[in-house]
């Protein structure tokens, strides 16, 4: 058993890279170690910009000799009458390097063949490994690959050396025309010449001393020490060390160094998200905040992601505002004292020079009321086809008004709603959302806020963008929520009707992480709303229709319900099991009715259904629901002829079901389902003592009996009572309970 070691040495990999193509050179590497026999115990794997590494731990001298069956020709033309072996029982074996006497035979279906038993030779692992990693080297390229020289192989960056040992010996092989070896390189600034690796357990000793961190967790985890010490000692707090941000530093350095920066403390009257969106998404800077402000945060209820409170240059309308100090901390890839005070100075001066473009932008922007650049709005384009920004809050607007009359919203929640469908989308023209375009929303609210508007309105024109991302939560105030569905679902149905749907990885118009977010807003947000979002989707294609009709397209508006509820109802069932609900419970209350319609009613039911399945006679009223609804396939309620009735099984339960559930559930004859979980275990109650009658029913009557009037009689009797138990749920569903 010996370790190896392979080392691909590149130029600056992009960081968002470095974890993805490290995990698929060891996916790919364990593959192809399983599949050529050799055995291992682990495969480690390391990583930063400039190489990707992987040590297979314990790897076996040889490949693991394995024995194959091959089947051969039937016995009966194998040998003679004299029982001499034919041509074919000769050549079959010969084939395979074996005489006929090493044959076996065995009978298959009746059969009986010639049977070769053929064990594969093994081969060392230093013969078998160049093979293997000459295949694995050009599937590791993604997006956008190049070449260069004069080599074939594509790859994100240019291949410039190769390690490749097992124990202290090189395993050679060629790739981009470059010859594995020992010969590794050291930091790019602080050690850039050549470096020999004695053997893979002194890998990543040998390049610590040359300034390189190869274990990416362990780089990880010193970034987040520094950072927090260098907060500390300033009395702050430093945010994002917990992000995306901290991943991407960590894959941007080897021998990373954390270094505070300072800039004007006039520029902290600018909004915090301003300023971090700057500092973070453009400069890759940790921002720093006050303690005090942190723990008012906390206190506040404020999950300290930015921007999910309200903010404004000005106002201090609201009861928190988060504080910044004018401090931030860079991660560097040079920890030498020398150099420390030019990357300080290098650094301050572009952030001093972004900070005063965004204060500049920020002040000029609201010389301009929202309401002043509709005109600038209606000239810009929503999606080709789907007309602009401006018929998109015109369509925006009119369904906050429908939505609001048909839920019959509180007047001050509707005024808000409304007036936030008419802002929403005009901070997209300013020019500080052009240079900052991660800031559309906050934008619009701090402009909002400023002109007077209410801060419920400011607040909604932020969050109806949340989540903004799978690590964004949803928006925290209702006319944000109700604003969001209604954003979301619009950007849904037109980039549906104008085919523009996800096909395998590839979703460039974010419509996964919309239907997601419309989806855990109506489940988690709106628990005491039910927006119907079928009404919501097919109201929309009505207002799609016409635009796309002007440009000589077509819509197929069942095809496109279908495709786009399917990724919905697709969401909606993960959103539940992640709940801990049952996956019957899920799907018999997916599959009774349109779970569209009322997402919070499908969170009920399944509720009450898992709470069904765990109480007593559960197994006696599924038996029943289930065979009530396996009979039927389809069968509508009808009124029941009582002069048809002819048994006493079937008088008994048409007798059971008007006094107990009928003449206790309906009201003037009319059927109305139940909203709480109250009311549905109530109802499953009284189905409950059905049962015994449904039992006999189904024992001593024939319901497909040959006359034709007492069948329907009997259909529209089972039926009325399916209504009931379909309300809950397909009972159908619930058959893998019984087993």
């Amino acid at each position: 058993m010996a370790n190896y070691l392979l080392e691909l040495g590149v130029e600056e990999l992009p960081a968002g890279f470095v974890p993805e193509v490290t995990e698929r050179l060891i996916d790919l590497l364990k593959a192809s170690l399983e599949q050529a026999n050799l055995n291992f115990a682990e495969v480690q794997s390391y990583c930063t910009p400039r190489r990707l590494t992987a040590v297979v731990k314990g790897l076996a001298e040889k490949q693991e000799s394995t024995v194959k069956r091959v089947k051969g020709p039937p016995v009966k033309t194998a040998f003679a009458a004299d029982g001499q072996p034919t041509v074919q029982a000769t050549g079959f074996a010969a084939k395979h390097n074996l005489t006929v006497g090493d044959l076996k035979q065995e009978d298959v279906s009746g059969t009986t063949f010639l049977i070769a038993e053929v064990t594969s030779p093994t081969r060392d692992a230093r013969e078998v490994l160049p093979e293997l990693i000459e295949k694995i080297i050009p599937q590791l390229s993604g997006e956008r690959p190049m070449r260069w020289g004069s080599c074939d192989l594509k790859f994100n960056r240019p291949l410039r050396w190769v390690v490749s040992l097992l124990g202290a010996d090189i395993v050679a092989f060629d790739a981009a025309e470059i010859t594995a070896g020992r010969t590794s390189y050291g930091h790019r600034i602080l050690s850039p010449g050549a470096v020999e690796i004695k053997d893979a357990d002194s890998y990543e000793e040998t390049l610590a001393k040359v300034f390189v961190m190869v274990d990416g967790a362990k780089r990880k985890a010193l970034i987040q020490k520094q950072v927090k010490e260098k907060a500390e000692a300033l009395g702050g707090v430093a945010q994002q060390l917990e992000s995306s941000l901290l991943d991407e530093v960590t894959y941007l350095t080897e021998w990373p160094s954390a270094l505070v920066g300072e800039f004007e403390s006039d520029y902290l009257a600018l909004p915090p998200t301003l300023i971090e969106t700057i500092m973070i998404h453009h400069q890759r800077y940790f921002p720093m905040e006050e303690k005090a402000s942190v723990a008012a945060g906390t206190a506040a209820g404020s999950n300290g992601k930015p921007g999910n409170e309200q903010e404004n240059g000005q106002s201090q309308g609201l009861a928190f505002r988060r504080k910044l100090l004018p401090y931030f901390i860079t991660i560097t890839n040079n920890d030498r004292p020398e150099a420390q005070p030019k990357i300080k100075q290098g650094n301050e001066r572009v952030l001093r020079a972004r900070l005063a473009d965004g204060k500049f932008f920020f002040f000029d922007d609201r010389k301009t009321k929202l309401n002043d650049r509709r005109e600038a709005l209606a000239k810009l384009t929503f999606q080709e086809g789907l007309g602009s920004y401006q018929d998109k809050t015109d369509r925006l607007s009119q369904l906050a008004r429908t939505m609001c009359d048909s839920l019959r919203l509180d007047p001050k929640l509707k005024v808000c709603l409304e007036r936030t469908t008419e802002l929403m989308k005009l901070d997209l023209v300013t020019n500080l959302v052009r240079e900052l375009p991660e800031l559309q929303g906050y934008v619009g609210s701090w402009y909002a806020e400023s002109e007077g508007e209410p801060l419920d309105v400011a607040q909604a024109i932020a969050s109806h963008y949340c989540p903004r991302s799978a690590a964004d939560t949803i928006p925290g105030d209702k006319v944000g929520q109700l604003a969001a569905v209604l954003d979301k679902t619009d950007h849904l149905v037109g980039l549906f009707a104008i085919g523009r749907r996800p096909t395998g990885s590839s979703d460039p118009y974010a419509l996964r992480r919309n239907a997601q977010g419309v989806i855990d807003i109506l489940v988690d947000g709106l628990t005491d709303t039910p927006v119907n979002l079928t009404m919501l989707i097919d109201t929309l294609l009505l207002c799609f229709e016409p635009l796309l009709s002007r440009s000589g397209k077509k819509i197929d508006c069942e095809a496109i319900t279908a495709d786009l509820q399917e990724m919905l109802l697709q969401r909606l069932r993960g959103k539940l099991l992640d709940k801990h609900f049952s996956r019957e419970a899920v799907e018999a209350v997916m599959s009774s009715r349109d779970p569209l319609v009322d997402l919070q009613d499908v969170v009920i039911r399944a509720q009450t259904v898992d709470h069904m399945i765990a109480g007593p006679g559960a197994t006696e009223l599924i038996r029943a629901g289930v065979r009530i609804a396996n009979i039927l396939k389809g069968s509508q309620p009808a009124k029941v002829d009582e002069k048809l009735l002819s048994e006493a099984a079937e008088k008994d339960l048409f007798a059971a079901f008007e006094k107990h559930v009928r003449s206790n559930w309906e009201r003037d004859g009319v059927f109305k389902a139940p909203k709480t979980e109250a009311e549905y275990q109530s109802l499953l109650d009284l189905l409950r003592t059905l049962t015994p009658a449904v039992e006999k029913f189904f024992e001593e009557i024939m319901v497909n009996t040959e006359d034709k009037a007492v069948k329907a009689n009997r259909h529209a009797l089972l039926a009325n009572i399916d209504q009931y138990f379909k309300s809950v749920a397909d009972f159908a569903k619930l058959q893998p309970v019984l087993n």
